[in-house]
């Protein structure tokens, strides 16, 4: 997959022949997104077309409505690594300005769509290209001219949810990270780096990796987790805890806090990622260290069976 960055207006076309063209912003690369995209994938084998996706370096609400604070998903590696596994040959991404956010429906479609050689455009139900009320897929044919052919995915639900990236933000923000697995057809995904803590984990059994993030997602609501913990390229099943340290009367902030089982190496400074698979409780102030501990014990049994059970 050949991966291009864009400034608005494009000089140039970026192939010499026509492609199927996939538009949208795909943040996490959901289910829906994947029906999109394997189906687009299907067209172009048909005609014998590369596929391409077209997306932007970052998401519209951050020019739009000025969200500076707005969360992601997943980082632009994990998005180009989801579309690469989908059999995308180009993905695009157009840096997007306060100047590229104020183009006219007319002209998204013909100094970006057109530049970009669409044979045929494949987007969700719900795509827009500027006001919805105007520059939405009812109108794209009137746009369109007869230059190019469009597709329309109809909505997609699991148990009459939609699946869209802002039921998954939401999901995630509220501690349902299974429901938010189920939408992303895989479970939510957390990176960062190992760094010093406390130690009060090691001092009653529960020594912790303590998670360092840099990138700007969503990460899931306070409490305990059943987790997974990748490191060293091996997967290991854990206990996380997303909150702020109450019992030990200290506030530095919102930590990540994670027990891997079966691990007791030191691995300050190495990569973690963390797949998010259930919640198990919200947090707690408690009377002291033996009852953490004891909660703690009750925690690690109550997560390993829950994995026991998956795997049967």
């Amino acid at each position: 997959m050949k991966v291009i960055t864009l400034d608005y207006p494009i000089s140039a076309p970026i192939t010499n022949q026509k492609v199927i063209l996939t538009l949208g912003f795909f943040d996490g690369v959901h289910i829906g997104h994947q029906k999109l995209i394997k189906d687009a994938k299907l067209i172009a084998e048909e005609k014998k077309l590369p596929l391409m996706v077209m997306t932007f370096d970052k998401h519209p609400k951050e020019i739009y409505k000025n969200d500076h604070k707005f969360v992601y998903l997943e980082t632009a590696h994990e998005k180009e690594q989801k579309m690469e596994k989908l059999g995308v040959d180009y993905l695009v991404i157009i840096k997007f300005t306060k100047e590229f956010s104020q183009l006219k429906p007319q002209d998204f479609v013909d100094q970006v769509i057109m530049k970009l050689k669409a044979d045929t455009v494949v987007v969700g139900f719900d795509y827009t290209y500027g006001p919805k009320d105007i520059a939405n897929v009812e109108n794209l044919p009137k746009f369109a001219r007869g230059r190019f052919q469009i597709v329309v995915e109809p909505k997609q639900s699991i148990d009459k949810i939609k699946v869209g990236s802002t039921y998954i933000r939401k999901a995630i923000q509220g501690g349902n990270v299974e429901l938010a697995a189920a939408l992303l057809g895989q479970p939510y995904e957390t990176s960062g780096i190992i760094v010093h803590g406390f130690r009060r984990g090691h001092k009653i059994g529960f020594p912790t990796a303590n998670l360092d993030i840099s990138d700007a997602k969503v990460l899931p609501a306070e409490g305990v987790y059943a987790t997974r913990a990748k490191i060293n390229g091996k997967w290991h099943d854990a206990m996380t805890s997303v909150g702020y340290n109450e019992t030990f009367k200290t506030n530095h902030g919102l930590t990540i806090e994670t027990n891997i089982f079966n691990f007791d190496e030191e691995a300050y400074g190495e990569p973690l990622t963390l797949a998010w698979y259930k919640f198990i409780r919200s947090n707690k102030k408690f009377s002291g260290i033996e009852e953490l501990s004891r909660q703690l014990d009750q925690d690690k049994r109550n997560i390993k069976q829950y994995f026991y059970d998956l795997e049967k």
